[in-house]
């Protein structure tokens, strides 16, 4: 057999005769034998050993990639993590973390967690686990030594601050419930402000008792945040929808390649969120699937107003199959439309990359008026609505852009360093959250010591940066509250704070008095119709004897 040594960019070979017949294009059992073949050729003669499952692996992830962006190979290890992340669940003590100037930092024991239970704090740095040192230890090999089954015990040795000693800790490991309704607090008197992170197999009932919560304290107006939830769970995106509109209403249908296999998901409880109270959904470019679910049910009932980015437009449903290697296959099965009929799938193309990274940029595409996009109606009051391309918010909002000396700072997570190391002493006269987060604001001699801590160590620091710092001082003021109350409180602590100086939270204050009107219109609508608002198109027969 000859080796060949050079690199054939091509070969054309001509018999001269015209009659020459067409190739027979290759039967499914012919390109199996050929990757038999192919396995064979490479474990005999490959110049090197091979990892063989890695090759398979990589054969499954080829043979998706000829199907649409989101069908995908999952390996056993990756498909644990995803069952842990959908389910909201693990097996282990329970933290948030970050690796702070090369220490495993607690940003903040999960509540109810073995490690809250211990006394862990914010700003702890965990030196040591099972007696071995952990500085400098990277993120992805933090869950091999602290997460576990649940029962064993695991050791460790704290550094806190003030205190000389090292603080040791047994920690028993505990199934930790990690909840996706990550905020939902009063911003003030009457609105209300609730962050969803992943549409979890526990969201439903999380954000019941949320609003439940809420209602109580005297909620008139609701900010319904979906922004960077790149979705979970259909039935439980069809669950929150339920909150917000009246019982019997089409949801959401989907629909495969089979005549017959449309499947429509209704709305079936009385809402938690009274039909009087305005809404306001918070959505951008990584809002995506069950979000956009939640996002166009809204939208096309007329319930409240979408504010924000253009959506990340997957309007496609997985249905997760398992295979004999212990990992998974997530295969779309089917389209999915919102009650108007439209689909939110973006149009793709070969190019995944391409098609994932243009989601994030800063471009609305249904910003542009000249652009042919398919156009829908609303099914109440019949406004405008486009498909084919996310859900377009009825009023787009974007957040300030970073400049690149603030992106620096937040992505070498400098502030948070700075907080880990003075937040204690600035704010030693707040004992409590409340205190702080009704007294305190950084001020010129906050933002001069942070200058200070900069100069001492960051590398990039000069006169450049120095006049960089006075021209987003604001911003730096802003982050250093919050990632001051991250270390002082822990992680809820911060997102109160972040969501207190967010600029589309408080735009979208102002912007109540349009989701009254559109509720206004809406029950004018009903009013002249003589209908009830459970009536109307799309409607489950099983309400037909109720109503």
């Amino acid at each position: 057999m000859p080796y060949l040594i050079s690199l054939l960019a091509a070969l054309v070979i001509s018999s001269g005769r015209s009659d020459a017949q067409p190739a027979r294009r290759p039967s499914i059992v012919d390109q199996a034998q050929a990757f038999g073949d192919l396995n064979d050729l490479v474990r005999r003669y490959y110049y090197e050993e091979v990892d063989q499952a890695a090759l398979y692996d990589g054969a499954i992830e080829g043979y998706l990639s000829r199907l649409d962006p989101h069908s995908t190979y999952i390996s056993a290890e990756d498909f644990r993590e995803m069952q842990e992340r959908l389910e909201g669940s693990f097996e282990g003590i329970g933290i948030y973390f970050e690796i702070i100037e090369s220490f495993l930092t607690v940003l903040s024991p999960i509540e109810g967690s073995p490690a809250a239970k211990v006394g862990l704090l914010p700003g702890d740095r965990i030196i040591k686990i099972d007696g071995k040192s952990s500085v400098g230890i990277k993120i992805n090999e933090v869950e091999g030594r602290l997460k576990g089954p649940k029962g064993t015990t695991v050791h460790v040795s704290v550094q806190r601050e003030g205190v000389d000693a090292l603080l040791e800790f047994d920690i028993v490991r505990g199934k930790i419930r990690v909840p996706s309704v990550r905020y939902a607090f009063m911003l003030n008197d009457e609105v209300g402000y609730v962050k969803i992170d992943r549409f979890s197999g526990r969201t439903s009932e999380e954000l019941s008792a949320a609003l439940e919560n809420l209602g109580s304290r005297g909620m008139a107006k609701l900010i319904f945040d979906l922004r960077n939830n790149g979705g979970g769970y259909l039935e439980q995106a069809v669950a929150v929808s339920d909150k917000l509109l009246d019982p019997g209403r089409l949801v959401v249908y989907t629909e495969g390649r089979r005549r017959g296999s449309r499947e429509d998901h209704f709305s079936r409880k009385k809402p938690l969120v009274p039909e009087a109270v305005p809404v306001i959904v918070l959505v951008n470019s990584r809002s995506a699937s069950a979000s956009e679910i939640v996002a166009g049910a809204v939208q096309d009932y007329d319930r409240g107003l979408i504010v924000g980015h253009t959506t990340f437009g997957k309007g496609l449903v997985q249905k997760q199959y398992g295979l004999q290697n212990g990992g998974a296959v997530l295969l779309t099965v089917a389209s999915y439309f919102t009650p108007s009929g439209r689909p939110i799938q973006r149009p793709y193309s070969d190019d995944r990359m391409a098609y994932l990274e243009a989601a994030h940029d800063d471009y609305d595409p249904n910003a542009d008026a000249t652009l042919d996009k398919p156009i829908y109606y609303t099914e109440i009051l019949a406004r405008e609505v486009y498909g084919s391309g996310g859900i377009t918010p009825d009023i787009a909002l974007h957040p300030d852009s970073l400049t690149v000396f603030e992106r620096h700072i937040v992505s070498e997570s400098l502030v948070l360093e700075f907080a880990t190391k003075h937040g204690q002493s600035i704010t030693r006269a707040h004992v409590d959250f409340n205190s702080f987060f009704t007294g305190f604001e950084p001020g010129k001699r906050e933002l001069t010591k942070f200058r200070k801590f900069l100069e001492n160590t960051d590398p990039k620091f000069g006169s450049e940066q120095e006049r960089s710092l006075k021209q987003s001082a604001e911003f730096v003021k802003r982050r250093l509250r919050r990632q001051i109350a991250q270390i002082r409180w822990g992680t809820a602590a911060a997102g109160r704070v972040a969501v207190e100086d967010d600029p589309v939270v408080q735009q979208s204050i102002s912007l109540f008095d349009k989701a009254l009107a559109l509720l206004d219109s809406r029950a004018f609508h009903d009013m002249r119709r003589g209908t009830s608002p459970a009536t109307g198109s799309g409607t489950d027969p099983a309400f037909e004897n109720v109503r």
